[in-house]
């Protein structure tokens, strides 16, 4: 930070060594969203790649060239981002500025016509206001220079402007002094770290376990405990419930799920206190993984903390909606607002697109909902810790007849643990399979060269090839799946019916078959292997 002459105060980024761990950090995560990208050809994640990398190029970029990233002095508020335009005091209506760790926030309105809103009309987009944040500052430098932009405010700005100003700091300083009361009573939001340490500590040991990072594979998922209807239902698999919500399909999700839980989870634990955090969150995890079983984990499998986080969402609004009178306005605005898009979004996108399981976020978000008018949170200090505890038992108790008569009406669904068990043992028998057609097809051919005569190749047959496909036979005939499997249906047939070719070919050699019949049975076994191979090939060009 330099002072020139006159008093105006310039805030420089540096290549410290906290800003090149800082960008190691967004090189790492842009190169795990592309190779993201490059395993599942999903757009959003080259999306999210290159706007990290754009944020990289453009922080480096500044740090080496030493211009200023703000100005603040007697003649003006000077920022690279507004394309280094000087914007004079007695151009700006209305101003904002706060620090929030090592981000510098500012939201600037100009006054209609005037030159500042001319000189910014490009980098405003036009419009008269505009929220800048600059985030590459240290955390100190960044309270300072939050300090300077608003004295400079107060002294240079007109008297209206100095007035609006004045009104809003009251106003924050109403929040600020909310929120220190509802940090005295939670000083420490420790139900919240330890629902993150445990969703991220499963995510990483699963990876330990072979876990695919990027995009787990279903089987996978099941193994270690993600949400099924067959499971839970016809298995009493009931632990699943719970499971299932500290799974992860890949490294975005968790992302995505944490982010949205640390945002909205700081304010609930404040809100209501640790112990009934872990309330809220443990009923809305376990309602929205007992309705997902009527719905998406009828088919398929599910996983995610998101019913979790829907539920703290629906806490914290009816928390807000129930101290409205006593919550700040600006607070009660801004957490209405941006809970609220984020609910009413992804709710609208999870009706839009597949794969995602809105009937666990629907029902945590009723859960939330519910427990919290059940639940007396803290902004209520009049309250009986045992009025308290009633209404927690009582809270607990409606929570656990939801989920226990949404598992008791779900149906059971696909048989997932046959499913995934015919899968794995399609995977071994599928090559022992085509090593077997190899040898038969090798030998055939060798005959047909002249270089095996017929009575060696229905020895071979005998010796070697019959046997190998009756192995086949007795490792296809010990998966016996409650549903339908077509790819096991196919191999059973295709096995089946090449064994019982070669055996007619035995028999008419050795003369223990008739053979009329033998001839007639030919055909049909012929026929069939050909509806049986089409079907295949159908199946494997459509995948």
């Amino acid at each position: 930070m330099d002072a020139d002459i006159d008093g105006t105060r310039c805030f420089v980024q540096r290549l410290t060594p906290g800003l090149l761990l800082f960008s190691l950090g967004l090189l790492l995560a842009a190169g795990l969203l592309f190779w993201a990208y490059w395993r599942s050809a999903m757009a959003l994640e080259a999306v999210l790649g290159m706007a990290l990398l754009l944020l990289l190029w453009r922080a480096v970029r500044l740090a080496l060239s030493g211009q200023p990233l703000l100005c603040v002095g007697p003649a003006g508020l000077l920022a690279q981002a507004w394309g280094g335009h000087t914007v004079a005091w007695s151009d700006i209506a209305d101003l904002e500025a706060r620090a929030l760790g090592r981000q510098l926030l500012l939201d600037v309105a100009l006054r209609p016509g005037s030159d500042g809103a001319v000189n910014t009309a490009s980098r405003w987009r036009g419009g008269t206001r505009r929220s800048l944040s600059v985030w590459q500052l240290p955390s100190q430098q960044a309270r300072e220079a939050a300090q300077a932009v608003n004295q400079c405010f107060e002294r240079h700005a007109g008297e209206r402007s100095r007035f609006l100003h004045a009104e809003r700091k009251q106003a924050e300083r109403a929040e600020d002094v909310f929120l220190q009361g509802l940090q005295r009573h939670t000083p420490s939001a420790w139900g919240l770290h330890l629902v993150m340490a445990l969703n991220i500590g499963v995510w990483l040991a699963s990876l330990v376990g072979g876990m695919d990072p990027i995009r787990a594979a279903p089987a996978d998922l099941f193994h270690w405990g993600a949400g099924s209807a067959s499971a839970v239902v016809r298995d009493g698999e009931v632990w699943r419930l719970l499971s299932a919500t500290v799974l992860h399909g890949g490294l975005l999700h968790l992302g995505l799920n944490m982010a949205a839980l640390w945002d909205a989870g700081r304010q609930v634990c404040r809100w209501y206190g640790n112990a009934q955090f872990l309330l809220i969150y443990l009923g809305a995890a376990l309602t929205g993984s007992a309705l997902s079983l009527h719905f998406a984990a009828q088919q398929s499998v599910s996983v995610g903390a998101s019913g979790a986080v829907f539920g703290v969402l629906g806490a914290l609004m009816v928390g807000v909606w129930r101290h409205r009178n006593r919550v700040p306005p600006s607070l009660a605005r801004h957490l209405l607002t941006t809970q609220g898009a984020f609910v009413l979004i992804t709710l609208v996108q999870g009706l839009l697109q597949r794969g995602i399981d809105n009937a666990a976020h629907v029902g945590g978000l009723l859960a939330g909902v519910a427990m919290a008018g059940l639940l007396i949170d803290l902004v209520d200090g009049q309250t009986s810790a045992a009025r308290r505890r009633l209404r927690q038992w009582l809270a607990a108790g409606v929570m656990a007849l939801a989920v226990g008569s949404l598992v008791w009406t779900a149906p059971a669904g696909v048989d997932h643990r046959t499913l995934f068990e015919a899968q794995a043992v399609l995977r071994d028998v599928f090559p022992q399979l085509q090593a077997a057609e190899r040898a038969l097809q090798s030998d055939a051919k060798a005959q047909k060269e002249g270089r095996l005569s017929e009575l060696e190749l229905i020895e071979a047959m005998e010796q070697r090839h019959i046997p190998a496909y009756r192995a086949l036979g007795d490792a296809i005939a010990r998966l016996r799946p409650a549903t339908a499997v077509p790819e096991l249906d196919d191999l059973r047939w295709l096995q089946s019916g090449v064994l019982e070719l070669m055996t007619l070919e035995v028999g008419l050699v050795r003369g223990t078959v008739d053979p009329q019949h033998a001839v007639q049975r030919r055909k049909v076994v012929q026929a069939q292997l050909a509806e049986v191979s089409l079907r295949m090939r159908a199946r494997n060009s459509a995948e």
